[in-house]
Protein backbone atom coordinates (compact mmCIF):
# COMPACT_ATOMS: atom_id res chain seq x y z
CA UNK A 1 0.00 0.00 0.00
CA UNK A 2 1.44 3.34 -1.07
CA UNK A 3 1.62 5.75 1.94
CA UNK A 4 0.12 9.40 1.63
CA UNK A 5 3.19 11.69 1.14
CA UNK A 6 3.83 13.63 4.57
CA UNK A 7 2.92 17.16 4.59
CA UNK A 8 6.49 19.13 5.55
CA UNK A 9 6.16 21.33 8.38
CA UNK A 10 9.14 23.66 8.54
CA UNK A 11 10.67 24.54 12.41
CA UNK A 12 13.93 27.17 12.45
CA UNK A 13 15.90 26.00 15.74
CA UNK A 14 18.13 29.13 16.53
CA UNK A 15 20.67 28.35 19.01
CA UNK A 16 22.97 30.56 21.50
CA UNK A 17 26.36 32.38 20.82
CA UNK A 18 25.91 35.74 22.18
CA UNK A 19 27.46 38.33 19.10
CA UNK A 20 27.66 35.39 16.86
CA UNK A 21 23.95 34.82 17.11
CA UNK A 22 23.43 37.83 14.40
CA UNK A 23 23.91 34.95 12.29
CA UNK A 24 20.82 34.16 12.71
CA UNK A 25 19.52 37.24 10.61
CA UNK A 26 21.60 35.81 7.95
CA UNK A 27 19.66 32.54 7.59
CA UNK A 28 16.22 34.54 7.83
CA UNK A 29 17.34 37.05 4.96
CA UNK A 30 18.40 34.01 2.57
CA UNK A 31 14.87 32.20 3.67
CA UNK A 32 12.86 35.52 3.10
CA UNK A 33 14.45 35.67 -0.52
CA UNK A 34 13.90 32.21 -1.36
CA UNK A 35 9.75 32.40 -0.48
CA UNK A 36 10.43 30.31 2.84
CA UNK A 37 8.41 30.79 5.71
CA UNK A 38 8.49 28.11 8.94
CA UNK A 39 5.55 26.97 10.52
CA UNK A 40 7.68 27.23 14.08
CA UNK A 41 10.65 28.71 15.55
CA UNK A 42 12.11 27.81 18.63
CA UNK A 43 15.31 30.35 19.80
CA UNK A 44 17.60 30.15 22.77
CA UNK A 45 19.57 33.13 24.12
CA UNK A 46 20.09 35.48 21.53
CA UNK A 47 18.22 33.08 19.31
CA UNK A 48 15.52 33.79 21.27
CA UNK A 49 15.73 37.25 20.58
CA UNK A 50 15.77 36.77 17.06
CA UNK A 51 12.74 34.36 16.94
CA UNK A 52 10.88 36.65 18.86
CA UNK A 53 11.38 39.67 16.30
CA UNK A 54 10.91 37.46 13.48
CA UNK A 55 7.76 35.59 14.99
CA UNK A 56 6.54 39.38 15.48
CA UNK A 57 6.26 39.74 11.61
CA UNK A 58 9.69 41.95 11.68
CA UNK A 59 11.73 41.78 8.45
CA UNK A 60 15.38 40.61 8.55
CA UNK A 61 16.18 43.96 6.76
CA UNK A 62 15.19 45.65 9.92
CA UNK A 63 16.59 43.29 12.35
CA UNK A 64 19.97 44.04 10.32
CA UNK A 65 19.16 47.76 9.89
CA UNK A 66 19.09 47.42 14.02
CA UNK A 67 21.84 45.50 14.38
CA UNK A 68 24.13 47.68 12.45
CA UNK A 69 23.04 50.93 13.88
CA UNK A 70 23.33 50.06 17.50
CA UNK A 71 25.45 52.20 19.12
CA UNK A 72 26.97 48.61 21.05
CA UNK A 73 29.62 50.68 23.56
CA UNK A 74 26.93 53.24 24.24
CA UNK A 75 24.50 50.74 25.01
CA UNK A 76 27.17 49.05 27.86
CA UNK A 77 27.50 52.60 29.04
CA UNK A 78 23.46 52.46 29.45
CA UNK A 79 23.78 49.31 31.38
CA UNK A 80 23.56 49.66 35.06
CA UNK A 81 25.96 48.33 37.59
CA UNK A 82 24.69 47.23 40.65
CA UNK A 83 25.83 45.15 43.61
CA UNK A 84 26.19 41.58 42.72
CA UNK A 85 24.16 39.50 44.50
CA UNK A 86 22.84 37.13 42.05
CA UNK A 87 24.23 38.74 38.49
CA UNK A 88 26.90 41.69 37.51
CA UNK A 89 24.32 44.31 36.25
CA UNK A 90 20.61 45.10 36.28
CA UNK A 91 18.49 44.52 33.21
CA UNK A 92 15.98 47.05 33.67
CA UNK A 93 17.07 49.27 31.16
CA UNK A 94 17.92 45.87 28.75
CA UNK A 95 14.17 45.19 29.09
CA UNK A 96 13.39 48.48 27.86
CA UNK A 97 15.30 48.29 24.77
CA UNK A 98 13.92 44.73 24.08
CA UNK A 99 10.77 46.85 24.18
CA UNK A 100 10.99 49.15 21.90
CA UNK A 101 12.61 46.65 19.40
CA UNK A 102 9.24 44.37 19.55
CA UNK A 103 5.89 45.50 18.19
CA UNK A 104 4.28 42.63 20.07
CA UNK A 105 3.56 42.18 23.98
CA UNK A 106 2.21 38.48 24.29
CA UNK A 107 2.32 35.06 22.57
CA UNK A 108 -0.51 35.23 21.07
CA UNK A 109 -0.11 38.32 19.12
CA UNK A 110 3.03 36.30 17.39
CA UNK A 111 2.33 35.54 13.75
CA UNK A 112 4.49 32.30 14.28
CA UNK A 113 4.30 30.29 16.97
CA UNK A 114 7.57 30.99 19.25
CA UNK A 115 9.07 28.76 22.18
CA UNK A 116 12.31 30.39 23.66
CA UNK A 117 14.53 27.89 26.43
CA UNK A 118 15.70 28.81 29.63
CA UNK A 119 16.96 27.12 32.77
CA UNK A 120 15.20 26.76 36.32
CA UNK A 121 18.98 28.26 37.90
CA UNK A 122 17.87 26.33 41.14
CA UNK A 123 17.18 23.07 40.22
CA UNK A 124 19.05 22.97 36.38
CA UNK A 125 15.62 22.01 34.54
CA UNK A 126 15.43 22.91 31.30
CA UNK A 127 12.40 25.15 31.08
CA UNK A 128 10.26 25.93 27.32
CA UNK A 129 8.37 29.46 27.55
CA UNK A 130 5.86 30.06 24.51
CA UNK A 131 2.83 31.51 26.69
CA UNK A 132 1.86 34.88 28.70
CA UNK A 133 3.91 37.60 28.32
CA UNK A 134 6.81 37.79 25.84
CA UNK A 135 8.99 40.64 27.58
CA UNK A 136 9.62 38.39 30.88
CA UNK A 137 9.87 35.26 29.00
CA UNK A 138 12.56 37.14 26.48
CA UNK A 139 14.99 38.44 29.61
CA UNK A 140 15.03 35.03 30.97
CA UNK A 141 15.78 33.50 27.70
CA UNK A 142 19.00 35.85 27.44
CA UNK A 143 19.57 36.29 30.76
CA UNK A 144 23.24 35.11 30.63
CA UNK A 145 24.71 33.33 34.13
CA UNK A 146 26.32 35.61 36.31
CA UNK A 147 26.39 38.81 34.24
CA UNK A 148 22.88 39.20 34.17
CA UNK A 149 20.47 38.36 37.17
CA UNK A 150 17.77 35.43 37.15
CA UNK A 151 14.38 36.35 35.92
CA UNK A 152 12.08 35.41 38.07
CA UNK A 153 9.04 33.46 36.47
CA UNK A 154 6.41 32.15 38.92
CA UNK A 155 8.30 30.47 41.67
CA UNK A 156 11.08 29.66 39.61
CA UNK A 157 14.57 31.88 38.64
CA UNK A 158 15.15 31.27 35.49
CA UNK A 159 18.44 31.90 33.26
CA UNK A 160 19.85 31.39 29.59
CA UNK A 161 18.54 28.51 27.95
CA UNK A 162 21.68 27.75 26.08
CA UNK A 163 22.59 25.67 29.71
CA UNK A 164 20.02 23.11 28.80
CA UNK A 165 18.86 24.03 25.21
CA UNK A 166 22.24 25.27 22.64
CA UNK A 167 20.12 24.96 20.02
CA UNK A 168 16.60 24.19 20.87
CA UNK A 169 15.75 21.64 18.65
CA UNK A 170 12.70 19.65 20.51
CA UNK A 171 10.81 22.26 21.45
CA UNK A 172 10.23 23.68 18.09
CA UNK A 173 9.40 19.80 17.26
CA UNK A 174 6.95 20.50 19.78
CA UNK A 175 5.14 23.26 18.01
CA UNK A 176 4.56 20.60 15.23
CA UNK A 177 7.74 20.97 13.10
CA UNK A 178 8.24 18.18 11.16
CA UNK A 179 11.46 19.34 9.52
CA UNK A 180 14.03 20.71 11.49
CA UNK A 181 16.85 23.71 10.09
CA UNK A 182 18.94 24.53 13.26
CA UNK A 183 21.74 27.24 13.34
CA UNK A 184 24.24 26.91 15.48
CA UNK A 185 26.32 29.97 16.30
CA UNK A 186 28.72 28.08 18.51
CA UNK A 187 32.12 27.26 17.00
CA UNK A 188 33.19 23.55 17.53
CA UNK A 189 35.98 23.22 19.54
CA UNK A 190 39.18 20.59 19.86
CA UNK A 191 37.89 18.00 22.57
CA UNK A 192 41.10 16.47 22.72
CA UNK A 193 43.26 16.69 25.56
CA UNK A 194 46.97 18.43 25.45
CA UNK A 195 49.87 18.33 27.23
CA UNK A 196 50.95 21.88 29.03
CA UNK A 197 54.35 22.60 29.99
CA UNK A 198 54.39 25.24 33.35
CA UNK A 199 56.90 27.56 33.38
CA UNK A 200 58.39 29.10 36.57
CA UNK A 201 56.55 32.13 37.54
CA UNK A 202 57.55 35.08 37.72
CA UNK A 203 58.22 37.41 40.43
CA UNK A 204 54.56 38.64 42.30
CA UNK A 205 54.64 42.59 42.03
CA UNK A 206 52.21 43.75 44.60
CA UNK A 207 49.15 45.46 43.64
CA UNK A 208 47.16 48.04 45.41
CA UNK A 209 44.22 46.03 46.73
CA UNK A 210 40.75 46.73 45.01
CA UNK A 211 36.98 46.15 45.83
CA UNK A 212 34.58 44.29 44.07
CA UNK A 213 32.86 47.88 43.90
CA UNK A 214 36.03 49.31 42.18
CA UNK A 215 34.88 46.48 39.20
CA UNK A 216 31.49 47.07 38.77
CA UNK A 217 31.97 51.05 39.13
CA UNK A 218 30.46 52.73 36.64
CA UNK A 219 33.36 54.93 35.41
CA UNK A 220 35.10 51.55 34.40
CA UNK A 221 32.20 50.41 32.10
CA UNK A 222 33.71 52.29 28.91
CA UNK A 223 36.39 50.63 29.52
CA UNK A 224 35.06 46.98 30.23
CA UNK A 225 33.53 47.21 26.45
CA UNK A 226 36.90 48.71 25.09
CA UNK A 227 38.53 45.52 26.80
CA UNK A 228 35.93 42.78 25.63
CA UNK A 229 36.23 44.34 22.10
CA UNK A 230 40.21 44.77 22.01
CA UNK A 231 40.13 48.01 21.02
CA UNK A 232 41.91 51.05 22.45
CA UNK A 233 40.54 54.68 22.50
CA UNK A 234 41.08 55.38 18.97
CA UNK A 235 39.49 52.44 17.69
CA UNK A 236 42.49 50.30 16.57
CA UNK A 237 43.96 47.09 17.93
CA UNK A 238 45.04 46.71 21.18
CA UNK A 239 48.95 46.50 21.41
CA UNK A 240 50.66 44.55 24.15
CA UNK A 241 53.76 42.88 24.94
CA UNK A 242 52.13 40.32 27.17
CA UNK A 243 49.08 39.08 26.92
CA UNK A 244 46.67 40.12 29.18
CA UNK A 245 43.90 38.15 31.16
CA UNK A 246 40.72 37.88 29.68
CA UNK A 247 38.45 40.09 31.68
CA UNK A 248 35.59 39.14 33.65
CA UNK A 249 32.82 39.35 30.86
CA UNK A 250 34.94 37.13 28.62
CA UNK A 251 35.69 34.78 31.05
CA UNK A 252 31.41 34.37 31.72
CA UNK A 253 31.43 34.09 27.79
CA UNK A 254 33.71 31.89 27.14
CA UNK A 255 33.15 29.39 29.98
CA UNK A 256 29.69 29.24 28.78
CA UNK A 257 30.21 28.79 25.69
CA UNK A 258 32.88 25.57 26.35
CA UNK A 259 30.24 24.29 28.14
CA UNK A 260 27.35 24.58 25.54
CA UNK A 261 28.97 22.93 22.93
CA UNK A 262 29.82 19.71 24.73
CA UNK A 263 25.92 19.87 25.80
CA UNK A 264 25.49 20.62 22.20
CA UNK A 265 26.91 17.90 20.58
CA UNK A 266 24.93 15.48 23.07
CA UNK A 267 21.68 17.20 22.37
CA UNK A 268 21.30 17.11 18.71
CA UNK A 269 22.57 13.35 18.94
CA UNK A 270 19.89 12.84 21.00
CA UNK A 271 16.84 14.84 19.78
CA UNK A 272 18.15 14.78 16.34
CA UNK A 273 18.34 17.66 13.02
CA UNK A 274 17.62 17.69 10.04
CA UNK A 275 19.56 19.99 8.64
CA UNK A 276 22.33 22.12 11.08
CA UNK A 277 23.99 25.27 9.93
CA UNK A 278 27.79 26.07 11.34
CA UNK A 279 28.34 29.61 9.93
CA UNK A 280 32.30 30.34 10.07
CA UNK A 281 33.14 33.44 12.00
CA UNK A 282 36.88 34.03 11.49
CA UNK A 283 37.86 34.84 14.40
CA UNK A 284 35.22 36.75 16.05
CA UNK A 285 34.51 36.36 19.57
CA UNK A 286 31.12 36.30 21.61
CA UNK A 287 31.30 39.95 22.44
CA UNK A 288 31.94 41.50 19.21
CA UNK A 289 28.28 42.66 18.43
CA UNK A 290 30.39 45.77 17.08
CA UNK A 291 31.17 43.46 13.75
CA UNK A 292 27.37 42.77 13.11
CA UNK A 293 27.58 43.16 9.18
CA UNK A 294 30.48 40.50 9.07
CA UNK A 295 28.60 37.62 11.50
CA UNK A 296 25.19 38.54 9.82
CA UNK A 297 26.90 37.81 6.53
CA UNK A 298 28.40 34.78 7.68
CA UNK A 299 25.38 33.30 8.09
CA UNK A 300 23.64 34.13 4.82
CA UNK A 301 26.72 32.70 3.11
CA UNK A 302 26.11 29.31 5.46
CA UNK A 303 22.55 29.71 4.27
CA UNK A 304 23.11 29.68 0.32
CA UNK A 305 25.99 26.84 0.39
CA UNK A 306 22.89 24.94 1.87
CA UNK A 307 20.42 26.18 -0.12
CA UNK A 308 20.01 23.17 -2.27
CA UNK A 309 19.84 20.88 1.08
CA UNK A 310 16.74 23.72 2.49
CA UNK A 311 15.06 23.11 -0.55
CA UNK A 312 15.50 19.35 -0.47
CA UNK A 313 14.62 19.15 3.65
CA UNK A 314 11.33 21.28 2.21
CA UNK A 315 10.62 18.79 -0.48
CA UNK A 316 10.57 15.74 1.39
CA UNK A 317 7.53 14.84 2.10
CA UNK A 318 6.33 15.27 -1.93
Amino acid sequence: MNRKPENVRLGLALGSGAARGLAHIGLIKVLEAEGIRPVAVAGTSIGALIGALYAAGVPAADMEDVALRVDWRQLGRLVRPTVPTSGLIDSERLERFLAELLPVRAFSELQIPLAMAATDIESGEAMILRQGELLPALRAAIAFPGIFPPVRIGQRFLVDGGLCHPVPVGAVRELGANRILGLCAIPEVDKRSHEAWVPSPHPRRQKPRGSLFGLINADRVDRLWRDIWGRNDKGGDSKQEERRPPNIFRVFAQSVAIMENQINALRLEKEGVDLLLRPQFAGINMLEFHRGEEIIRAGEEAARQQLPAIRRLIAAGG
